[in-house]
């Protein structure tokens, strides 16, 4: 008499749903294409990639209009931070320069976990075509170090006709070994 799973039906169907190099996990994907999609995800966090916004509209006290930002002096204000700068329109590229001012909510803290503002291209309608890495600062950095202005080009997209902005950040207030952290994390959606 033959003992084992070698040869029974159920054996055979548990052995191919081990061994088949198709298994499924979550969602349907394949187990060798999991490593690959949690690298994408993790590379997008890190670059501050957001592709979700992209499609959707921005608020509407959130559209700055370019044909009216040639060069004269700008101010966008939120709560947390207040962005001075200027725009350039050359042909098919933007150029912005200005300066990021913390404001009374997050001018106490000391130390930036990470802290990232965007700028979005919008079209008429107010949808978001494009977004851009504006300035970034922190990685662990105390405030007095942090460079706070930017200089960038980017190109125009096609049907841009106003830009908003966006940001996200993690800030703490001291940074003795040993003593309790007090954090705040900030952001505005476009």
């Amino acid at each position: 008499m033959k003992s084992g799973l070698g040869n029974s039906t159920v054996g055979s169907v548990a052995r191919r749903a081990c061994c088949s190099p198709h298994r499924t996990a979550i969602g349907g994907f394949p187990f060798r294409w999991g490593p690959v999609l949690l690298l994408c995800a993790m590379i997008m966090g890190c670059a501050g990639i957001n592709t979700s916004e992209v499609g959707t509209p921005a608020r509407p006290d959130n559209r700055h209009p370019l044909a009216t930002t040639g060069g004269e002096p700008e101010l966008w204000k939120s709560k947390d931070i207040a962005l001075h700068y200027t725009t350039v329109v050359n042909n098919d590229a933007v150029g912005i320069k200005g300066t990021v001012e913390r404001l009374n909510t997050i001018k106490h803290f000391v130390l930036i976990k990470h802290f990232r503002v965007s700028i979005h291209f919008l079209n008429a309608d107010g949808i978001i075509l494009n977004t851009h890495l504006l300035w970034t600062g922190g990685n662990g950095q105390e405030t007095r170090f942090v460079r706070w202005t930017f200089d960038k080009n980017f190109p125009l997209p096609v049907g841009a006709t106003a830009i908003g902005f966006s940001y996200r950040g993690s800030l703490f207030d001291n940074q003795g070994e040993g003593a309790g952290r007090s954090g705040w994390d900030v952001w505005q959606r476009p």
